[in-house]
């Protein structure tokens, strides 16, 4: 059986799913016709029979190149922090660390000190501040640290992407 790498595959499951969609909608629009009366309806090349073979063929190879993916996510292992993960839980903490990322960002974007808008009680107005509980410039550094560190994690995700083989063959899908 031939192989794929992972980064192939990748790239073949999204060609599947786009495939199966192309394949519904066709399915749709060869299921009827609209004719008038004493007309014979025109019947299209591809039957709904024919196409909905196909679906459930390109569906089932789908099917088994996505199980052969999470199998080589949950069996390849990468490096990391003076260990070895799956690539699945690689791909995770890249996801939970770019939203981390997002929220270090923020914080570390804002004043020490800003003001805000003054408010008026019973006709004087008071100025009022808010103050941040934390060191921006800190949290600013830690979202670049951490930018740094997915990056790297991200390069050693797609590494192993395009070194780990799946046993699928995708001839059907790529030439």
């Amino acid at each position: 059986m031939s192989q794929i790498t992972m980064a192939e595959a990748l790239a073949v499951r999204a060609a599947m799913n786009r495939l199966i969609n192309q394949l519904m909608q066709e399915r749709l629009n060869n299921s009827s016709t609209i004719i008038e009366k004493g007309e014979t309806a025109e019947v299209p090349a591809r039957s709904v029979d024919v196409i909905t073979e196909e679906i459930d063929a390109v569906s089932a190879d789908f099917r088994k190149l996505d199980l052969l993916m999470a199998i080589s996510n949950t069996t390849e292992t990468i490096p990391w922090n003076g260990t070895n993960i799956t690539v699945m839980e690689a791909i995770e903490l890249a996801k939970q660390m770019r939203n981390e990322i997002g929220q270090l960002a923020h914080l570390g974007s804002r004043k020490k000190l800003e003001r805000q808008t003054s408010r008026g009680l019973e006709g004087g107005a008071v100025t009022l501040f808010n103050v941040a509980l934390y060191d921006p410039e800190a949290y600013h550094a830690a979202a670049r640290k951490k930018e740094r560190e997915v990056t790297k994690l991200s390069s050693l995700i797609e590494h192993a992407n395009h070194h780990s083989k799946i046993p699928f063959d995708a001839a059907k899908y790529m030439e």
